[in-house]
């Protein structure tokens, strides 16, 4: 049987959570019902561990969470939605910045937020947080958006329960669809960046999740006679970029792919890099900023991409000088 995004994602925490020790997996709902939407539909774990059905209180939880981290414990705390994390946003922002400021993360536990992202659209003002990089903004911490069966693979596999407080989304509008599979040619060590397709002509960066956009981008391209780096980066503070600007130096051409929320892009921060650098790439955004106010209703919330806009532009003569266009 074909396995599904989300399926494959529980796959790898499950080889994680069955072999790591003490460990608390705990949510609203995980262990009954919905199963947090099927976020935690089929989740083990080792005789050590525990999995806790707990009320819905954001706040209380993590607060625990970053207190059993404190006392050297290992936690991952299962949420509904991005949405809901705004109620414990002090305790990832203040406590763990006073956390920090005393103790060596490598001398804490572990703690780990998993939200779904719900980004499907039809859901109501109340379930469309999609802003995973203005949580990392605010929290200074790394955010990481689970988009192919490789990068997921590694994101869980070293961040699950590594020292200190992360956050690792998952997209509710991939839930159903087939796992992808793409090899990584390429990582930066933080796992800020992955690199998926290797080519000359254009860049492409994909933040959030939008890397299925990406490779549909780049196989438009390749059909045409044009070959592209394919990159997905996740919001981490301080990345290392240094893959892509190397490729923007080849390609002369940068195109971002963010379906998030977030007004302050983080794919601002590569052309800010490209600047300081004195490398000459034209840039194409294809974002969105922020959600309008006849966007906040229920409606399909769907992220529109202009393909055919995208294949011009990566047709078009390489930068004489750095400019952003869109």
């Amino acid at each position: 049987m074909t396995s599904t995004y989300i399926s494959q994602i529980i796959e790898q925490v499950n080889q994680v959570t069955c072999n790591c020790g003490p460990v608390l997996l705990y949510g609203e709902n995980i262990d009954n019902g919905s199963k947090i939407a099927g976020l935690a539909r089929g989740l083990q774990v080792n005789p050590r561990g525990k999995i806790l059905n707990v009320g819905n209180s954001e706040l209380t939880h993590c607060g625990v969470g970053l207190g059993m981290m404190l006392d050297g414990g290992n936690s991952v705390l299962f949420m509904k939605q991005l949405d809901f994390l705004l109620l414990g946003l002090d305790q990832i922002v203040n406590t763990y910045n006073f956390a920090r400021a005393y103790r060596p993360i490598d001398k804490l536990g572990s703690f780990t937020v998993f939200p779904i992202v719900c980004d499907q659209g039809y859901q109501g003002p109340q379930s469309s947080l999609n802003s995973a990089g203005d949580v990392a903004s605010l929290s200074n911490i790394a955010v990481y958006c689970l988009n192919a069966c490789e990068d997921a693979a590694a994101v869980i596999s070293e961040a699950f329960v590594a020292p200190g407080l992360r956050i690792i989304c998952t997209s509710q509008r991939l839930f159903g669809m087939p796992s992808l599979s793409l090899p990584i040619l390429d990582r930066a060590a933080d796992s800020s960046i992955f690199r998926f397709r290797a080519g000359n002509d254009v860049t492409i960066v994909c933040f959030n999740f939008a890397l299925r956009l990406g490779l549909q981008l780049s196989e438009q391209l390749q059909s045409s006679g044009l070959s592209a780096d394919l990159f997905h980066a996740n919001f981490v503070p301080g990345m290392d970029c240094r893959m892509v600007i190397e490729s923007c130096r080849r390609s002369g051409r940068l195109i971002v792919l963010d379906d998030s929320k977030t007004i302050t892009k983080y794919g601002d921060l590569i052309v800010r890099e490209l600047q300081a650098r004195g490398i000459h790439t034209s840039v194409r955004m294809a974002t969105r900023s922020g959600c309008a106010v006849e966007g906040y209703g229920v409606g399909s919330d769907e992220f529109q991409v202009n393909f055919a806009d995208l294949a011009r532009f990566s047709r078009s003569p390489r930068a004489a000088e750095t400019r952003v266009d869109g």
